[in-house]
């Protein structure tokens, strides 16, 4: 059906002639009304320029003055210059090292030490008199200054350029040595106002802004003799908390700009005029056309007020009622959509929580529905568990959303690189750093090389194409629904063994399952030995600390085995040093212990563990060797327990027998073997017979009564009762242990 148009066009015609009338009068003040919002957008364009162009100024004069006060703090050849005599390789050094500060920083022009024991001052090219230094005023009169460290105002820096006087504008910069008194010197540092305002041009357009810059009182850095004209409207000021300095950048031109952002009341008053009487045009032309149109909205107003009887609100018109109805519309359908897809996500993710953890047996109808409800088939299975290394340093890297899209695109990866394969699989991250991908296929003889490759695809893409590495731990295949669940827990044990297999690989459960995890007893034995040795500065530590870490490498140690291990050592540590070394107590919980703690946190890697726990143990060793060799009865008690470990076996050793034989009171004896080795007599003694006893279950075949004589015990149910106390087993348990171990190693 063709739509008769006279209508329309009745109404253009209509409204034409209001339209000519209007835009006639509202054409002269059209561009002022345009150039205003230019000149405001201008104005706030100026202000983030002013403020960008003082944070960069001040940050490039910030670091120039952090690392010349780090020359004058961190001693070295400057101390050394200003306090030793005079030589030419240290003047030359010295040079070198001012001449590199002005490497770094192009906006420096020159700097100079002056030594105040014989009034020298040391640039980049000689070393001279301060009398004969052209710039010798400026520094006699900084020297009077009670503080320094302050960029000073615009000033004429007198050189010598070509063998002839030339004069520099320069801003200053000047630290006395020692900052409080400046006894020794004074480092000065030149940067040239032509570089600085270079620097400043490189940050603004100069065909439509003009920069300026002055100090505190005023005076211009870029035109000598000025100072800073009253602030114009259109310009920006910004003070740097910094220097004092006022940043102010305009807009050239800015006498006309102002003019039009002014604007003119003629013009408003024109266009208000122009307005009214089109309104009054268009309520005329409107009431006129508005009879064939009239019975329409008559029946929106009906309809809309039947709807608004239940929810009653101010008076709206009908097109305010259509547009507010469809609005509706479109955002409830679009929070509908949004409903459902984060319903369908989190709906996933509990199904695949509940598949791995195999709880869907109780209901199992409504399984086998959400089974089909996500296009899953019965057929064979097998999960992978993908993990990112060095987590810890990754979550410092990046912030939340990065992390958030660095794992979309490894779950994106994953998925897209499966169906490159033809593999069908469900991808979901169940951790904040662990990603599963459980592949579905109808075939089971292929599904273990199909996982394999698709996870080493997966792995190589991320090494290339991302600045972290993952490392993924297979499963076993599973025939059925109830297997993933076993599949999924060797595929975390597989993972959870790259602390000592390694990161960014491929661990396979078959590899490491059944693997023995060693004897718990052994490592805490190798534990409470380093422990000891370390606290008793043994050098053997480092020995049986590395002999531990291969034992762990050896036998594959999962992540959890291996983090109860290391906390126990540092609690077996600390339990040792509180009792036997108070003084070590401070530097060990303001700097060992927290540099333990963060390594057994931040490390993925046995190796890397081994490395950093080995810095901090060194480091403690070392104080405890010069606490040790501080004490004065340090060489006696170490006679004494020589003696002691050589005579131990005879059952006359007593601390009487070493106090006649070392001329000292047996009170005193005992108290350095508390204070030396951490033990009484008694316990040290007993420690070294029972290390030997237990020498002798593992390595002969003589009894528990014979080795309980030898041991200086008239009575073996004595020795078995301190050895049972001292070992946790029994002489006969510990042989029947011994003896297991060995054939385990056989």
């Amino acid at each position: 059906m063709k739509i008769n148009n006279n209508y329309i066009m009745r109404m253009l015609f209509s409204y034409l002639p209001i339209l000519f009338i209007t835009i006639s009068v509202l054409i002269f003040i059209f561009f002022s009304i345009i150039n205003q919002f230019n000149v405001r957008n201008a104005i706030q364009a100026n202000k983030l320029t002013a403020e960008y162009v003082t944070n960069m100024v001040d940050s490039s004069l910030k670091n120039i003055s952090i690392d010349a006060q780090k020359m004058i703090e961190t001693g070295g050849s400057l101390d050394r210059f200003l306090e030793e005599p005079a030589d030419r390789a240290l003047n030359y050094e010295v040079s070198n090292e001012l001449s590199s500060l002005m490497v770094r920083y192009g906006l420096i022009d020159s700097v100079y030490l002056y030594r105040v024991k014989d009034g020298k001052v040391l640039d980049q090219s000689t070393i001279r008199p301060l009398d004969q230094f052209p710039d010798r005023g400026f520094v006699q009169s900084s020297l009077d200054l009670a503080y320094t460290g302050v960029w000073s105002s615009p000033r004429i820096r007198e050189s010598v350029a070509q063998g002839s006087p030339s004069q520099l504008r320069v801003t200053s910069l000047g630290f006395k040595i020692p900052r409080d008194s400046g006894s020794l010197g004074y480092l000065m540092v030149n940067v040239k106002i032509a570089s600085l305002n270079s620097y400043i041009g490189q940050m603004i357009d100069h065909t439509i802004t003009d920069a300026q810059l002055y100090d505190a009182k005023g005076n211009s850095f870029f035109n000598a003799g000025h100072t800073a004209p009253s602030k114009s409207r259109l310009s920006a000021d910004v003070v740097s908390d910094y220097t004092g300095w006022t940043y102010r950048i305009s807009i050239r031109g800015g006498q006309l700009l102002d003019f039009l952002f002014h604007g003119s009341t003629l013009w408003v008053l024109l266009g208000l005029s122009a307005i009214v009487l089109a309104i009054g045009s268009m309520f005329y032309v409107t009431r006129r056309n508005y009879k064939p149109i009239e019975s329409i909205l008559h029946r929106i107003e009906r309809f809309s007020s039947i709807i608004k009887t239940s929810e009653p609100k101010e008076k709206e018109n009908e097109f305010s009622f259509i547009d507010q109805a469809i609005e509706r519309l479109i955002t409830n359908n679009m929070a509908f959509q949004e409903q459902q897809q984060e319903h369908l996500v989190i709906r996933r993710q509990q199904f695949l929580q509940v598949l791995l953890k195999g709880d869907y047996k109780e209901d199992q109808t409504a399984w086998e529905q959400e089974w089909q409800h996500f296009g899953l088939s019965a057929g064979h299975f097998m999960v992978a568990v993908l993990e990112l290394d060095q987590y810890v340093q990754f979550g410092l890297k990046y912030s939340p959303g990065d992390q958030s899209l660095f794992k979309f695109i490894v779950s994106s990866v994953a998925v897209e690189t499966a169906e490159q394969g033809g593999l069908k699989v469900v991808v979901e991250w169940i951790a904040k750093n662990q990603l599963v991908i459980l592949l579905i296929s109808e075939e089971s003889g292929a599904l273990e090389h199909q996982l394999l490759q698709l996870s080493e695809q997966i792995r190589a893409w991320v090494e290339g194409h991302l600045d972290f590495t993952v490392t993924i731990g297979m499963g076993t295949p599973a025939d059925d629904e109830a297997s993933i669940a076993r599949s999924f827990e060797d595929a975390e044990t597989a993972v959870s063994r790259k602390v000592s297999v390694g990161v960014n690989q491929i661990i396979d459960a078959v590899e490491v399952k059944g693997r023995p995890g060693g004897e718990w007893f052994d490592y805490l034995e190798m534990i409470r030995t380093v422990v000891r040795q370390l606290r008793m500065s043994e050098p053997e530590w480092r020995k049986e600390f590395g002999r531990w870490f291969n034992e762990m490498t050896v036998h594959h140690l999962r992540k959890d085995d291996v983090d109860r291990l290391v906390h126990y050592f540092i609690f077996h540590l600390e339990y040792e040093l509180d009792g036997a070394l108070p003084e070590v107590k401070k530097p060990w919980l303001q700097e060992s212990k927290p540099r333990l703690a963060a390594a057994a946190e931040q490390s993925d890697t046995l190796m890397q563990l081994e490395h950093d726990f080995a810095a901090a143990l060194v480091q403690l060793s070392e104080y405890i060797e010069e606490l040790s060799q501080s004490r004065r009865h340090n060489a006696l008690m170490r006679e004494i327990r020589d003696y002691v470990a050589e005579h131990f076996m005879d059952p006359n050793l007593s601390l009487t027998l070493l106090s006649d034989r070392f001329q000292i009171s047996p009170k005193y004896l005992s108290q350095l073997f508390k204070e030396s080795i951490g033990l009484n007599f008694s316990d040290f003694l007993i420690g070294l017979r029972i290390e030997h006893a237990k020498r002798l279950l593992r390595e002969s075949d003589v009894t528990v009564q014979h080795i309980s004589e030898m041991m200086g015990y008239a009575n073996p149910t004595s020795f078995i009762r301190v050895f049972k106390k001292t070992v946790g087993l029994s002489p006969g348990q510990y042989r029947e242990s011994a003896a297991k171990d060995r054939c385990v190693g056989e």
